[in-house]
């Protein structure tokens, strides 16, 4: 019986029988044949790489020659897992599954159980952890947490050098793999319409041995700054308005800034921040109206394009027309002429008087044709008869100035009361020339029962009032009265002229034959006053008067 094999050889299982006979001169010889062992042991431990710490968990095949596997091992708290009876033969250590955060190994480690192999044939097998990770960004709306999909990010190691580019996707995500241990920076190169762009990167880092995926979330806050383009027009012709200067008041009515439209009728408010505000026109230009309600808007969150507000101006519809009243020759000013103004149909809109600098202002005038009607004219002056026309136009920026010139009167009145001297009764049929300054007759008048006599338009200019003929018994005029028509008369130039009756009178002798009443001529008479004194001496005619 073998109680003890040598190493390396199989122990007899079978004893051997043999016989010991009576007489036997020699020993009996004995071979006994041992195989060598044909099994043997692997004991496997797994270790980091770089520390040399044990690995428990790892799971390996034994696979044979033929990739058959032989048998399935895990690496206990030591590290170690041990594979016994292993028949002779070469086989592969294939690592199955690996630890979170080291490489699995891509190549079986190869080994051979030899005939007689005495000892556990010992397998160190090394892991490098992984030095390699991924990052998974998920980018949110900082308010909502909505997931923000198109936001564009580069990856950029430590010396800014651009790793790679990624856009998130409709789930706000966005994966890098197989990103090196090291440092890196998130730089967001392009965010999302109404979202702030993010100021400063995302720093991270890849570490080795990483085991999950490195996940970063990155809130982006809507813009909280807005634009205001306003743009200018003309509320009829469309044209653009320069020069509009505008206020932006916040809820409060603080004045936030004053903007000024540019020759495109535009003008530009940037980075208002989120809120209420008015746009309140401040100056605006002449002609135009000026806009009595301000202009409200709002500045929201996420606000992705400038907000265009387009602004219209009216015209001016009213206008205000100051009339200046003259004389026309010495342009003194003429106060209290009253004048109408009437609207194309005639009817009078209003009336107006000018005051003591000849002036007279009519305001607030609507759009239209007028007519300027003088209704009282001053004395002395002739009146307008022609109205003046004017237009208030859409628009009109100054007072529209009229200088209206007024003549003077430049006819005149004679009136002439033809009296008696001494008694004052009034002498009707008496005849007059009125002649001018050269003699000529510019007219003929007689006295009416009332004794008056008129003589009307006379031009400016220097007369005689002429007696041709007088009342019998009364002597004629031997001088003629002069005076004179001046412009701006506003009187009738009055004359009373007084007739003396005649102190004188007149005989008249008729000489005929007594019998045949046939006149005498040549008959001589003397005329003696009281006295006996000759006054006269006249002699008959062929009619037999003297």
């Amino acid at each position: 019986v073998e109680v003890k094999a040598p190493k390396g050889y199989k122990q007899l299982v079978d004893p051997i029988t043999f016989q010991i006979e009576k007489g036997m001169t020699k020993s009996l010889a004995l071979t006994v044949e041992n195989e060598m062992l044909d099994k043997g042991n692997v004991e496997i431990t797994k270790v980091d790489k770089d520390s040399q710490k044990a690995l428990a968990g790892v799971v390996f095949e034994v696979q044979d020659e033929q990739g058959k596997v032989v048998t399935e091992v895990t690496t206990d708290k030591e590290g170690k897992a041990k594979i016994s009876d292993l028949s002779v033969g070469k086989y592969k250590l294939v690592e199955k599954e690996s630890l979170p955060g080291y490489k699995k190994l891509t190549e079986p480690v190869s080994f051979e159980i030899k005939k007689g192999m005495t000892k556990v044939l010992s397998l160190k097998v090394e892991n490098e952890l992984l030095d390699k990770g991924s990052v998974e960004i998920t980018k949110v709306d900082k308010e909502s947490g909505e997931l923000l999909e198109g936001v564009t990010f580069e990856v950029q190691d430590e010396k800014g050098k651009v790793v790679t580019k990624v856009t998130t996707d409709k789930e706000g995500k966005a994966k890098i793999a197989d990103l090196s241990v090291g440092k890196y920076k998130l730089v967001e190169v392009e965010s999302l319409p109404g979202y702030k762009k993010l100021a400063k990167p995302v720093s991270f880092e890849i570490k080795k041995g990483m085991t999950e995926v490195l996940s970063l979330k990155v809130e982006n806050e809507l813009v909280d700054k807005g634009s205001v383009e306003i743009t200018k027009v003309d509320k009829d012709s469309q044209k653009v308005l320069e020069g509009v200067v505008f206020e932006i008041q916040d809820e409060a009515g603080k004045v936030v800034t004053k903007v000024t439209t540019d020759k495109e009728g535009k003008a530009k408010i940037s980075d208002l921040s989120v809120g209420n505000y008015k746009l309140v026109e401040a100056e605006n230009l002449p002609g135009y109206k000026k806009l009595t309600e301000p202009v409200s808007f709002e500045i929201k969150k996420g606000m992705t394009e400038v907000l265009s507000l387009k602004v219209e101006n009216e015209l001016v519809d009213k206008g205000s027309v100051e009339i200046t009243k003259v004389d026309k020759d010495s342009q003194k000013v003429l106060e209290g002429v009253v004048f109408e103004v009437q609207d194309e149909k005639g009817k009078v809109v209003t009336e107006v008087k000018t005051d003591k600098n000849g002036k007279a202002k009519i305001s607030d005038l609507s759009v239209g044709k007028y007519k300027l009607v003088e209704k009282e004219s001053l004395p002395g002056y002739k009146q307008l008869t022609e109205p003046v026309s004017f237009e208030i136009k859409k628009g009109m920026t100054e007072v529209l100035s009229l200088k209206i010139e007024n003549e003077m009167v430049d006819k005149g009145s004679v009136e002439i009361t033809k009296v008696d001297k001494d008694s004052q009764k009034v002498l009707a049929g008496v005849v007059f020339e009125v002649q001018d300054d050269k003699g000529k007759v510019v007219t003929k008048v007689t006295t009416d029962k009332a004794g008056k006599a008129t003589v009307a338009d006379l031009s400016v200019g220097k007369y005689k009032l002429v007696e041709v003929e007088s009342l019998p018994g009364y002597k004629k005029l031997e001088k003629p009265v002069p005076f004179e028509i001046t412009k701006g008369m506003t009187k009738s130039l009055a004359f009373t002229v007084e007739n003396e009756m005649v102190d004188t009178g007149n005989v008249e002798i008729t000489k005929i034959d007594k019998d045949s009443k046939a006149p005498l001529e040549n008959v001589v008479f003397e005329v003696r006053d009281s006295k006996g004194k000759v006054v006269a001496k006249v002699k008959t005619d062929k009619e037999g008067k003297a």
